[in-house]
């Protein structure tokens, strides 16, 4: 199945539109939050990771042009990735908490 030409393709279609997530059960929004909060963790070291590795490559001399453009658009696509991530748990977060806001509290009168 291809993908229609005039949306492009990239990670956060992979990701759970935030302002869709009023839908989803407590138990999934809970495992959406702890799921995006980890995997952007774990994004951002893989970033950092790169930046040591590209910066020790350069130093070295054996950077070239090509590899330098891929690298960049990597980092590009990562760091989109993890702000989406962020978005994600920031968003099942939000609902989480607007949800149990809303609950009715029990009274001394029952």
């Amino acid at each position: 199945m291809s993908a229609p030409h005039s949306i492009a393709v990239c990670w956060g279609h992979l990701l759970p539109d935030p302002s869709r997530l009023n839908t989803l059960s407590a138990d999934d929004l809970d495992a959406i939050e702890r799921t995006a909060e980890c995997e952007a963790m774990t994004v951002g070291h893989g970033i950092a990771a790169i930046g040591e590795l590209l910066a020790n490559t350069a130093d070295a001399g054996e950077l070239t042009n090509h590899t330098a453009r891929d690298i960049g658009w990597l980092l590009q696509s990562l760091g989109y990735l993890s702000g989406r991530l962020t978005d994600v748990a920031n968003g099942a977060e939000y609902e989480l908490k607007r949800r149990k806001a809303t609950e009715p509290h029990p009274t001394a009168e029952g």
